[in-house]
């Protein structure tokens, strides 16, 4: 490692373990979900046992950034339980509200199961559904196992040799990727993740080419057995190309999948919950109605909707006209009452 590098590397452990210090209620787990390294990583670089390399100490570096400037990594809000019969609650989650619903429940279920039978997991919902928050409250639970929480972006998904680069530098292998090597970058990884087992968690796994498909059952196929699980979150037409397409790439990944959960969003009685607890009391029913037709079981939709009516109609009544003038605003739908 360059003497410049070194130095930085440095730089950004002192502030790591600063950061760590004033705020007890962090671990290395908090940090490494805002970033694409492991959990494990993280504690290695602030022990100092691993020097740190470019991919790490930028990763570091640009949260250490955002949590000095508040944009993440808050200090959480109170937990509030809202009194409703499907037991809907608000879980701690910093700068932004957060509620447990039946999505989020399945998801930690589908979680739970990976974990405890080293198993594959698939999830799929539609966009703004709550599939990646689930997985972040989930994470944040005292006492979770080894974790690594990989994002997919249109680069990784379409490139396996860019995918097993980006899981190196995720668990801290100093190794350089290219195509001559990948092979034995791969055999790296594994033999990486059979000494230091964890759960392999992707996002956004509708992006994936069939070969990186392969690649995450080959990963999985090599270390299950030393306790690694793999959960896989994506939108719903990666369900319908597992079960359909005749590939024997997705084929044999889909041969191995241990446990399915297709979420359907948030539920009439969710949203009711969700509604009441943000403030707004005085919503006809129609506009109620209105409303969950628009957000289309989007949890993202939803909050959007509640922000914009808590800024700009604080305790006016909220009406059929006003729902519809939202939806037009920020979603382009023009719901119309029928006749």
């Amino acid at each position: 490692m360059k003497e410049s590098q070194m130095i930085e590397a440095d730089r950004v452990r002192a502030e790591l373990n600063g950061l760590l210090s004033s705020r007890p209620d962090l671990s290395a787990t908090h940090i490494a979900q805002q970033t694409t390294l492991s959990p494990s990583t993280v504690r290695s670089f602030a022990a100092g046992r691993t020097p740190g390399g470019r991919h790490v100490t930028t990763e570091l570096g640009r949260v250490l950034d955002q949590a000095r400037t508040g944009e993440i990594l808050n200090p959480s809000p109170a937990t509030v339980k809202l009194p409703d019969e499907q037991s809907t609650k608000r879980l701690p989650k910093a700068a932004a509200a957060f509620y447990e619903t039946q999505s989020v429940r399945r998801v930690a279920e589908v979680l739970d199961f990976c974990t405890e039978n080293c198993a594959i997991g698939i999830i799929t919902g539609d966009f703004g559904t709550g599939k990646t928050e689930a997985v972040k409250a989930w994470l944040r639970k005292p006492g979770q196992v080894e974790n690594l929480l990989f994002e997919f972006h249109e680069f990784s998904a379409a490139n396996k040799v860019e995918t097993v680069r980006m899981l190196c530098d995720a668990c801290g292998i100093a190794t350089f990727v290219a195509n001559q090597n990948a092979g034995r970058a791969f055999q790296s990884l594994c033999e990486h993740l059979r000494n230091k087992p964890c759960l392999l968690i992707f996002d956004q796994c509708e992006m994936l080419r069939p070969r990186v498909c392969q690649v995450i059952r080959q990963i999985w196929d090599r270390t299950n057995d030393a306790g690694v699980g793999v959960v896989m979150l994506a939108a719903p037409i990666m369900l319908s190309r597992m079960l359909s397409s005749k590939m024997p790439d997705l084929a044999a990944l889909t041969s191995r999948v241990g446990i399915w959960a297709a979420l359907t969003g948030l539920t009439k009685s969710e949203m009711a919950a969700i509604v009441k607890q943000e403030g707004i009391t005085d919503m006809d029913d129609l506009a109620f109605d209105f409303l969950y037709k628009a957000i289309g079981g989007s949890m993202r939709r939803l909050m959007r909707s509640l922000a914009l009516l808590k800024a700009r109609h604080a305790g006016k009544r909220i009406t059929e006209k006003t729902i519809v003038g939202i939806s037009a605003h920020l979603f382009g739908l023009a719901i119309r009452e029928e006749a």
